[in-house]
């Protein structure tokens, strides 16, 4: 699964599917990109996303992944690649653009 290209829907079925591993994943809404993550459990990151999702009107609708080893350093690459064809940082991901409800 490319992390870039294309999502999988986020349910709790995907989730328990996805590694134990380190790695970045994405969460996305309405077919776009919303937020660049990193983690050293890509499975637990997602299951902890899924719940607070859930308990919030901001629902995500689908999840990509990749394995990696250096989580912090394929996010920082991420984060660049999307700003240069955005002109911004996912919506989540940018402190000044972040949902107060």
């Amino acid at each position: 699964m490319s992390i870039t290209s294309s999502s999988r829907p986020f349910t709790q079925s995907l989730v328990a599917a996805a590694p134990e591993a380190p790695g970045v994943f994405a969460l996305w809404h309405g077919g776009g990109i919303v937020y660049y993550g990193r983690t050293s459990t890509i499975r637990i990151a997602l299951d902890e996303q899924l719940r607070a999702r859930t308990l919030s009107a901001k629902r995500v609708t689908g999840c990509s992944w990749e394995v990696v080893a250096d989580p912090e350093q394929r996010q920082g690459e991420l984060l660049r690649d999307y700003a240069a064809a955005h002109h911004s940082l996912p919506l989540w991901n940018d402190p000044q653009r972040l949902p107060t409800d």
